[in-house]
């Protein structure tokens, strides 16, 4: 029986974090040592797409750091061939309940590693199947070999991310790790239309400030003018003074606006976006929306000419996972990380 090379197993998850990084969608599963466990059984038991020998989840489950520590190509090749038997008996304290292989299963091989090309399965056997249907892929399992290191490591998992993410993911990947870039200094913003810039200063406020102002205003209008942009330590910004008054709107300057306002002045009426940027708080919650809409109506816009757009940084982010539940009914959500998407919170019916 040929047998991988094996790396232990904490550098099993350390590699994980490598190839799935911070900007990984949906990351914290890939990373966590449920995921360097199944990784790492499925390498030590040589279970490798073409092999002809498979896993079930309850291999992973009856797995411990006894066995772990058996590294011989004897010992491995050994419990390889009895762990997917029925009454295998395991040695040392398993690593997982016998009623827990679901989690094992479902969220992680089924929702994550198979849709990703990591794990495949056996083709006409349910998820369910008692059988060993499971094995790993050749490719990805060859990030995990022990020589593997420095530049080439980095360039076989560049390598593996073009080959089985998809252009979404890829997209959304580098966009987040553009803002992690951008928080160490000024950020600048081109405005649509009338071409004038800002100064930001530093955060990820003004990360996505940024892209509500280049590339959601774009897309929402075809000729989108901003008229209006605030963040935390500036409020108002001497190059889009008179820019509401510009496109005929007064708004009373006591009242408060949200983060960024922007006007489409090839329609008429023209429509008016208001967008709150969220990195910790403040979505426009169905109380907002209605305080948004007398604003509105005190700058003489009618509210069918209104939309609203809470916009954060991605889909994962804690801010949203937090303030979803607060957010305005008929309003929008948008997401910086992918920004061709726009969510529509409508009603039913």
């Amino acid at each position: 029986m040929s047998l991988p090379p094996l790396l232990p197993l904490p550098d099993v998850r350390a590699r994980l974090e490598l190839v799935f990084p911070p900007e990984f969608p949906d990351r914290g599963i890939l990373v966590g040592i449920m995921c360097a466990r199944v990784v790492f059984a499925a390498i030590y038991g040589g279970f490798v797409s073409g092999e002809k020998r498979f896993f079930r989840p309850s291999t992973i489950t009856n797995f411990s750091d006894e066995q772990a520590a058996m590294t011989s190509d004897a010992e491995r090749a050994d419990w390889a061939i009895r762990a997917v038997k029925q009454g295998f008996k395991p040695i040392g304290n398993i690593w997982y309940a016998n009623n827990s292989r679901e989690p094992v299963r479902d969220d992680l091989i089924r929702n994550r590693l198979i849709p990703l090309g990591i794990v495949s399965k056996l083709a006409g056997y349910a998820p369910t199947h008692p059988a060993p249907i499971y094995s790993i892929s050749p490719q990805f399992v060859a990030l995990f070999h022990p020589d593997l290191v420095g530049d080439a490591l980095e360039g076989a998992v560049a390598d593996w991310r073009q080959r089985n993410l998809n252009a979404h993911t890829l997209k959304r990947m580098a966009l987040l790790a553009s803002g992690v870039k951008a928080k160490e200094g000024d950020v600048t913003v081109q405005l649509p239309t009338t071409g004038k810039t800002l100064r930001l200063t530093a955060g990820e406020a003004s990360i996505i400030t940024k892209d509500v102002c280049e590339v959601l205003a774009p897309s929402m209008a075809a000729e989108p003018v901003v008229i209006h942009v605030s963040i935390s330590d500036q409020k108002t910004f001497p190059e889009l003074a008179g820019a509401a008054s510009a496109v005929g709107l007064e708004f009373d300057p006591s009242l408060e606006l949200p983060d960024v306002v922007f006007v489409d002045v090839s329609r008429d009426p023209m429509p008016v976006v208001f967008v709150e940027v969220v990195h910790s708080d403040g979505p426009i919650t169905e109380l907002r929306a209605q305080a948004l809409r007398e604003l509105a109506e005190s700058a003489g816009i009618n509210a069918e000419h209104l939309r609203f757009v809470t916009a954060f940084e991605d889909r994962n982010s804690d801010a949203l996972r937090k303030r979803f539940s607060e957010l305005a009914i008929g309003s929008n959500v948008w997401c910086r990380s992918e920004p061709d998407m726009l969510i529509a919170l409508g009603a039913a019916g």
